[in-house]
């Protein structure tokens, strides 16, 4: 049966890192792609008859608000903090960088739910995107980041990327 306390609004925090990156504009999405294979067999052509899952993508787009060095060190995770007081970041590394050294927990918590049942967690959680920065005086600086989980080999099968609900039972 249908229930409107079922239906859901609202903002959510954003945790890096154990840190705060603060106010988002324009709404924070978390998608999920599974990919699969088709299975064919030569009577039935190009027509699938089954498909199997060949991997699985957990991504989460946040439109930082909050334009600060801090902001984007994160937003740029190559780079490195730099002048005294941390007032400027630098870019720019060889080839070859390993993206798993900088991946960290993600935590989403929607702001309006009192307890923690539609938290999400990416365990490995990197930065995978471009990131633009515009300048105009049609609106707020927002700095989008799209964070991907990588895959954490300490967790069992089905459990590997993340997980939605409560991270504390």
């Amino acid at each position: 049966m249908a229930n409107s306390a079922n239906i859901k609004l609202g903002v959510c925090s954003v945790v890096f890192n154990n840190v705060d990156l603060g106010h988002t504009m324009g709404g924070v999405e978390v998608i999920y792609q599974p990919k699969y294979v088709d299975i064919t067999a030569d009577l039935y052509g190009d027509t699938p008859i089954n498909k199997k899952l060949v991997g699985e993508k957990l991504s989460v787009k946040v439109p930082l608000a909050e334009y600060t060095i801090a902001n984007l060190n994160k937003a740029i995770p190559m780079s490195t903090l730099a002048g005294a007081g941390n007032t400027r970041i630098t870019i720019g590394h060889q080839a070859g960088q390993d993206a798993k050294a900088q991946a960290a927990l993600l935590y989403l918590h929607p702001i309006a739910e009192a307890g923690k049942s539609f938290d999400v967690v990416l365990y490995k959680a990197y930065v995978a995107s471009n990131v633009t920065i515009k300048h105009d005086n049609k609106g707020e600086r927002i700095v989008e980041v799209t964070f991907d989980a990588l895959l954490d080999e300490t967790r069992t099968d089905g459990n590997y990327l993340g997980l939605i609900g409560d991270s504390t039972t």
